[in-house]
């Protein structure tokens, strides 16, 4: 009777009070220690590193709780050494905190490779050893020749260049090639792409990249790698045949409505052309 009256007494709620009070205290304790430990639902957006020392680009990182990884290094004459040059993730990325990125950073002096044998290459053999010996891809010239995309020969600054020579590594060369009997080139479709891409698909269309235009959505370096073609000249549309070595103008953007709307604009122009 009295253990009964013990559970109806004031003693014994103020006792359970207490301990659902403390065991509340240690579960929103438990959890808010959980939530710091692994940064659970805290994201940011990726800081746009580019141009920036090394050391001011991991004092920015630090700052906001990321880490980094220098990836790779590469030489531009136009930054001073050791400067962000790219960055991955880009900028603008949605991560969370403790995040490893991976930095390209400006070398010290260019690293010299030797030049290959590309005379008597087709074009697309020249274009692979270009890129796997780290040179960019730069003009297309096409001159009479009955093998069409035949390397002539390759130009640097102007200049013939010869296999074996020593060439700074990221260096732009130009490609000589046989005219052929060629009739003409249709423009690529390059809607959707990225510069590099775009940049890419044109050099293998057997074409120049002519101007390039952003609209007033770039306002940075990171926007403009992550813009997209929204409009190009010549069309890929109006079956125009174009000479090989011809330039394509194109246009990006990175507002979606844009793009939204050209690709609609370009499904119309292509059903018109089908039927």
């Amino acid at each position: 009777m009295k253990s009964a009256n013990f559970f109806k007494s004031k003693l014994f709620l103020i006792q359970i009070g207490i301990a659902l009070l403390v065991t509340i205290i240690l579960i929103w304790i438990t959890l808010i220690s959980l939530r710091w430990y692994t940064h659970h639902g805290e994201e940011l957006e990726v800081p746009d590193l580019y141009g920036m020392s090394l050391e001011e680009a991991e004092n920015k990182l630090e700052s906001e709780q990321l880490k980094f990884s220098i990836y790779d290094s590469i030489f531009n004459p136009n930054f001073a050494p050791g400067s962000v040059l790219d960055q991955r993730p880009l900028a603008g990325s949605i991560v969370k905190r403790k995040r490893n990125l991976f930095l390209t950073i400006n070398a010290n002096q260019p690293e010299q490779i030797r030049f290959p044998n590309l005379v008597d290459n087709s074009f697309r053999q020249a274009y692979e050893l270009l890129i796997t010996n780290g040179f960019k891809i730069g003009k297309l010239e096409y001159r009479e020749n009955q093998f069409f995309n035949l390397v002539l020969y390759p130009k640097y600054n102007g200049d013939t260049i010869h296999a074996e020579s020593l060439i700074n590594k990221g260096s732009s060369i130009d490609l000589v090639l046989g005219k052929g009997d060629n009739n003409g080139i249709i423009a690529p479709n390059l809607l959707g792409k990225i510069n590099s891409q775009a940049e890419e698909k044109i050099i293998l269309s057997n074409m120049n990249l002519g101007r390039i235009k952003f609209d007033a959505s770039i306002s940075n370096h990171s926007d403009s790698i992550q813009a997209k073609v929204w409009k190009q000249s010549p069309s890929f549309t109006n079956n125009q045949k174009m000479r090989p070595g011809s330039k394509i103008d194109i246009w990006l953007t990175r507002d979606s409505l844009k793009l939204q709307r050209a690709d609609s604009l370009l499904q119309k122009r292509l059903s018109t052309l089908l039927y």
